[in-house]
């Protein structure tokens, strides 16, 4: 049963997400929310970085204030779990599933990247547009494309109090692919689809995590960023839940705890492992209220542009305006052109091409047939064309 108060719609009456899901009748807004509410939290957080430089961040990582700072990757991370299991569901093959996910993440990202190295770079470079073009810096940026992460282009933002770094949000990427690697390679070979087995492997991976945090202490990290594979970690939880969705309750007390629990693991950076069960349970209860969705900023998905072009802007900020680095200045440019940018990134090159993905399924699964096919002449008609298929 589901109880409506305001404008929100919540879940108090001890559901199971799948009970919600089928309550609503359609996909639930309130991931739209999170979505938006995480990517502008990631701008408030490297607003701090791009105007006040390392040093300061570090001191806020390294202070009681990391309780604000290392959920929100963490959480973003297993929302992203949840909803790609979602995904994985609906196109149980290793081929479909991979071209959706390229469709979704690639194009996005190498604008990104080619705005990055044909425009800011050129324009805030210290080098002669000579030694800019000609500089293996300039080159290797574009390797961000298929996730080998460069942060510098030749001669760029040098003199920032965060310097030498372009994007810095590129660097959760290569998780990012992990993330997808680990799903379809569990799903594969029938983990994920037995679905028992991903209790056990994921509460092992959070002791094993905690254990290292604790054995391999490094001082720098306690002021710094969530450790990386922590956030693979949560990716995990968020496929975990989700495949019980059937089991879990959506329940206010749950969330309470949850909250309290995410708070104690994320005040020491060796406990962050332990606090992406917490994270995730909130974000699962938090997305799956239904709040109406109204006006421009819901009129497309703008998380993803948001996310990748922020940094960008917000290091054009601190260069435009040095009188003026200030982080909550630097967040309301950062927002406002964003959003703008954001905007054009889905609907010129995201949403067009995700109009087209069932095209491009076909095309990725007709290759695969060919391949398929070819090797098994070869192998004297042993091929299956079904061969990738995981569900």
């Amino acid at each position: 049963m589901t109880t409506k108060k305001g404008w929100l719609v919540m879940s108090l009456a001890n559901e199971t997400i799948a009970e919600r899901y089928k309550g609503l009748g359609t996909f639930s807004h309130g991931f739209d929310y999170l979505r938006i509410i995480l990517a502008v939290a990631v701008v408030l957080q490297h607003s701090i970085v791009s105007s006040y430089g390392g040093l300061v961040a570090g001191q806020i990582w390294g202070s009681w204030t990391r309780i604000f700072l290392a959920p929100i990757l963490i959480m973003f991370f297993g929302l992203s779990g949840f909803l790609v299991t979602g995904s994985l569901k609906k196109n149980p093959t290793a081929t479909s599933f991979l071209t959706l996910r390229a469709v979704r993440l690639f194009p996005a990202l190498a604008v990104e990247v080619f705005l990055s190295a044909l425009i800011i770079g050129p324009i805030f470079t210290q080098f002669t547009l000579s030694q800019y073009f000609q500089s293996r810096y300039f080159w290797r940026y574009f390797t961000n494309i298929l996730g080998h992460i460069h942060l510098d282009l030749a001669g760029v933002f040098l003199n920032l109090p965060f310097p030498n770094v372009v994007n810095l949000s590129l660097w959760t990427i290569p998780y990012e692919l992990e993330c997808y690697i680990a799903i379809i390679a569990l799903y594969i070979v029938g983990v994920v689809r037995r679905r028992w087995p991903m209790i056990p492997l994921t509460i092992a991976l959070i002791a094993l995590g905690t254990l290292a945090a604790f054995q391999h202490w490094e001082p720098y990290w306690a002021t710094n960023r969530p450790l990386p594979r922590s956030l693979v970690v949560a990716f995990l939880v968020g496929v975990t839940i989700n495949l019980y969705s059937d089991r879990v309750r959506l329940q206010r007390s749950y969330a309470l705890i949850a909250l309290l629990a995410m708070i104690a693991c994320t005040f020491d950076y060796r406990t962050v492992y332990l606090a992406t069960i917490p994270a995730v349970y909130i974000v699962v209860y938090l997305g799956m209220m239904h709040p109406p969705k109204r006006g421009f900023i819901f009129s497309g998905d703008y998380s993803y542009g948001l996310y990748l072009f922020a940094f960008p802007i917000q290091q054009t900020y601190t260069a435009l305006f040095p009188g003026a680095r200030v982080w909550y200045a630097n967040s309301a440019f950062t927002i406002v052109f964003g959003m703008i940018y954001a905007a054009f990134s889905w609907w010129c090159i995201e949403k067009p091409l995700l109009t087209r993905k069932h095209h491009f399924v076909r095309v990725a699964e007709a290759s695969r047939d060919r391949v398929l096919k070819i090797l098994g002449m070869a192998q004297h008609g042993r091929a299956r064309p079904d061969g990738d298929r995981i569900g």
